[in-house]
């Protein structure tokens, strides 16, 4: 079946399932985030202390850096979550860019996230290699 004929579906699923998913996503999600920053902490002071270095030798050299701080959209679960908290409902209805995201963790920016990450995270260094 062809991805846009997936677009008119709908799937109803346990309010449960879809709330324990989503919150195992986020586990992930936030081990990732863990890892990225402590991986960007290291290179950013390891990049300082080279430059610092270089200064105290009397080099002129660029205090540009190429480091981006790792990206984390934990209010994005944060917010899925509390949603289907409040659903009243056993079950809820999902179309298919609702279910890529919120059962197979495919949001929109996911591949701009891992690909970010991955230069600090090794889990997200490993989704990314997954994903080729």
């Amino acid at each position: 079946m062809h991805m846009h004929m997936l677009n008119n579906m709908n799937v109803t699923a346990e309010t449960k399932k879809v709330l324990e998913k989503l919150k195992e996503n986020r586990a992930e999600h936030s081990a990732i985030v863990k890892e990225a920053r402590e991986g960007y902490m290291d290179q950013a002071e390891a990049a300082l202390q080279k430059r610092l270095v270089q200064l105290r030798e009397g080099k002129l050299v660029s205090l540009h850096f190429s480091l981006q701080p790792p990206q984390d959209h934990s209010d994005v679960y944060d917010t899925a979550i509390g949603m289907v908290e409040a659903h009243t409902e056993e079950t809820i209805v999902l179309g298919a860019s609702q279910f890529r995201s919120l059962m197979m963790d495919e949001w929109d920016w996911t591949a701009g996230f891992l690909a970010s990450n991955s230069g600090y995270s090794a889990l997200a260094a490993e989704k990314v290699g997954a994903s080729r």
